[in-house]
């Protein structure tokens, strides 16, 4: 059974799409990152990552796809695109918190093949339909198994439910648990920040981001007991149970943490030139090879003979 007490302070936290946009927006609300990621992941500016997978699946002449099962849903964003660019005939998608997932059905109205259930992805009852054996073509991992504590249960319990030409599909923060960054990172942050105006930094309640660091454990708990509690695990752990067909890691490390809250001061025409310098700094310090890259889109399969089933 879900974590009771777990499921409440993720309705609490996550149940209102709203709580993440409350004091500013995020790096993602800008098209101009949008961009960033798409040619960091694809190659090219227009094409996001998961069109990149979509062309994987299309040149293996796999779409569409007869089931998705979708981790971690939220309000539902991700399953919603799948249903409109037709690639499963059915989507089912699990989260923890129940609030979240009314969300997502009222979202979802009147979109036929598209279904949700409460479930943890550290105890996903494989066998109890749907979480069937062999029954997904696809399951698929956006900003959520991050999450995740038990992630070797989690990964056997994928390999087990992939048909055996299955595709595993992940867009995941895979930078320091509990987003405990290192000094070499937190000097990188402050550096940049600095060569900001004050009104860059400002949330849309007035509050300057200043003294960047990275937060306690203790913090990060409060606010919710699963946020990149294992994160930095994520890759390593992968090839044990997948073989791993691209990796495409995309930084992210600087950008998302400067821009969070903040991002709506980099929409206007007069801030893009800051926008754009953000941007450049993260690509010369790749170049550079002292970029951290936090975030990672990986498409992987079943292994051969699914011998990964015996080793969780």
């Amino acid at each position: 059974m879900p974590d009771a007490d777990l499921s409440a302070m993720l309705d609490a936290t996550w149940g209102d799409p709203g709580t993440w946009v409350a004091n500013g927006q995020q790096w993602t609300h800008l098209e101009e990152i949008h961009h960033m990621i798409n040619r960091r992941v694809s190659g090219d500016p227009a094409v996001k990552p998961l069109a990149w997978f979509g062309k994987r699946l299309a040149d293996a002449d796999c779409l569409p796809l007869r089931r998705i099962l979708v981790l971690g849903c939220g309000a539902g964003h991700l399953e919603r695109e799948l249903h409109g660019l037709g690639w499963a005939r059915e989507i089912v998608a699990f989260d923890l918190s129940p609030k979240v997932l009314d969300v997502a059905r009222k979202n979802a109205a009147g979109l036929d093949g598209i279904s949700y259930v409460l479930a943890s992805m550290d105890e996903l009852p494989v066998g109890l339909a749907p979480f069937l054996p062999g029954s997904f073509d696809a399951v698929l991992g956006v900003s959520s198994v991050h999450h995740c504590a038990q992630l070797e249960r989690l990964y056997a319990s994928v390999a087990q439910l992939l048909t055996p030409d299955g595709w595993f599909y992940l867009d995941e923060y895979v930078g320091p648990d509990r987003f405990q960054y290192s000094q070499r990172h937190l000097a990188q942050l402050i550096a940049l920040a600095n060569l900001l105006p004050e009104r860059m930094l400002a949330n849309q309640h007035g509050v300057v981001k200043n003294g960047f660091r990275a937060p306690t454990v203790a913090e990060v708990v409060a606010v919710d007991p699963s946020e990149a509690v294992r994160s930095s695990s994520i890759l390593p752990l992968l090839p044990n149970y997948f073989q791993v067909v691209a990796q495409r890691p995309y930084g992210g490390s600087l950008l998302h943490v400067l821009l969070a809250e903040v991002a709506q001061n980099f929409q206007a025409p007069e801030a893009k030139p800051w926008l754009q310098a953000l941007i450049d700094a993260e690509d010369d310090l790749d170049r550079l090879g002292r970029l951290e890259h936090h975030f990672s889109c990986v498409i992987a399969r079943q292994r051969p003979h699914q011998n990964q089933l015996t080793s969780a």
